[in-house]
């Protein structure tokens, strides 16, 4: 359960290592930080497959991935990889502003804000 834990952001397998031995409750794979890819004029979208898949195969802790707003090819793909947990996510560049994922076409949960019943 992730109650009273924190999920820590990850880059690559050690940093998912060190954030687990540290008492992360899960992590968060990452192929860079969004706002540092969107700052360079580039697109923030879904880590790469084999970034989350090293990730997954060194922790025992849940994992997490991002993908953009309305792209459930990205989902679908993560749902496919196994992680624990899909995270709909603003802080990507949105591939449809107005139609997000139906999360009800899932069966892995999805992480995510909104502003309203849409999202």
């Amino acid at each position: 359960m992730l109650k009273g834990g924190v999920i820590m952001d990850v880059v690559n397998a050690e940093h998912a290592v060190i954030a687990e031995r540290a008492g992360a409750s899960a992590v968060m794979a990452l192929e860079r930080v969004p706002a540092d890819i969107r700052k360079e004029g580039g697109v923030a979208r879904m880590s790469q497959i084999r970034i989350i898949r090293d990730i997954m195969a060194a922790v025992s802790i849940p994992v997490m991935a991002k993908v953009r707003i309305g792209h459930f090819v990205e989902a679908r793909i993560l749902e496919v990889l196994g992680v624990d947990y899909i995270d709909e996510s603003e802080v990507l560049t949105p591939a449809d502003e107005e139609h997000h994922v139906d999360k009800h076409d899932f069966k892995v949960p999805f992480v995510c804000g909104a502003r309203n019943l849409g999202e």
